[in-house]
């Protein structure tokens, strides 16, 4: 089981646990790029003077604020935030987003980033939560670089079974031998299993007919041979088709009774909160439905012609 720290207090990734779900949606992609003055001293004053930085920065806090999160009623929304830079100043965009979507939410925030300068500034930043990086390959080149880094902050890792010697494995046995490199370097690093979060890679049925079978077993071998917590990247799965988000939905279903812990999903999925907590239910990660319950009473409250009048 992994655990991981916020200001709404633990969240426990892992069998016999709520599914727990990851909004994918919180992404800066280039579109406000960061011009940055430097001070008398030479240093960049950063977000403060950025142009655009602040503006940024609020659009993200608002989108998780709208539901892309879960705020302070966490029976409505996502348990935690992905966040990713891209093509932008992410050394500095980074801290500052994962810092004010979390003073502004709450929840646990994993950063979506293998830049080390911009992990190390957000996770100082975070300090002392325990925060998620998203994600760590089986590269020698990307676990020499993103281990050490998440051992002296004490963050948990998302490991991706991509390496040196299967690529991107198309069967279980190659994602297995993979997973267990990572494992052996982490553990090397001072990092437990405890604190891996395996991807049983989503692949697009639509390019790659059969890989949802292999990610279902893949889920299983994760979970019963290596005793590790599983995640899965599941807005892949319906890729290139129409309604993709029904998709997502029905493997995201179909892959928990296998061992999914986790994963990143679109929040604006139709019904998605209440199917899995239906699924939650069916599973028994939510005993005697007492989640499910919390979720229908806190999005369904009694009309007035249907409350008690007093006498």
């Amino acid at each position: 089981m992994t655990t991981l720290t916020s200001r709404n207090g633990p969240l426990h990734i892992g069998p016999g646990h709520p599914l727990v779900l990851i909004s994918d949606a919180l992404r800066v992609n280039g579109r406000a790029k960061l011009q940055l003055r430097p001070t008398v001293d030479g240093e960049h004053e950063g977000l403060a003077r950025a142009r655009g930085g602040p503006d940024v920065v609020a659009r993200m806090v608002a989108l998780a604020q709208s539901g892309a999160a879960a705020g302070r009623n966490r029976e409505a929304g996502m348990d935690m935030v992905d966040i990713m830079v891209n093509d932008a100043d992410e050394v500095i965009l980074l801290p500052a987003i994962a810092v004010a979507v979390h003073d502004a939410v709450g929840c646990p925030i994993s950063l979506d980033s293998r830049n080390p300068e911009a992990l190390r500034a957000a996770l100082s930043a975070l300090q002392p939560h325990k925060v998620l990086i998203n994600s760590v390959t089986a590269e020698v080149r990307v676990l020499e670089v993103l281990l050490p880094i998440a051992a002296e902050f004490g963050a948990a890792i998302i490991a991706m079974p991509i390496g040196d010697v299967h690529g991107l494995p198309k069967d279980v046995p190659g994602r297995v031998a993979e997973a267990t490199v990572i494992l052996e370097r982490a553990a090397a690093h001072g990092i437990s299993r405890e604190d891996v979060v395996m991807d049983a890679i989503c692949l697009a049925s639509s390019v790659e007919p059969g890989s949802m079978a292999v990610a279902l077993e893949t889920l299983r071998r994760f979970r019963d041979d290596l005793g590790v917590a599983t995640t899965l990247g599941i807005s892949n799965a319906g890729h290139g088709m129409p309604t993709r988000s029904h998709i997502a939905l029905a493997y995201l279903l179909a892959a928990v009774p296998w061992g999914l812990d986790c994963a990143l999903v679109n929040p604006r999925t139709p019904f998605l909160i209440e199917e899995v907590r239906a699924i939650d239910f069916l599973t028994d990660r939510d005993p005697y439905g007492k989640r499910y319950l919390r979720h229908y009473r806190a999005t369904h409250p009694p009309s007035p012609s249907r409350r008690p009048q007093c006498p």
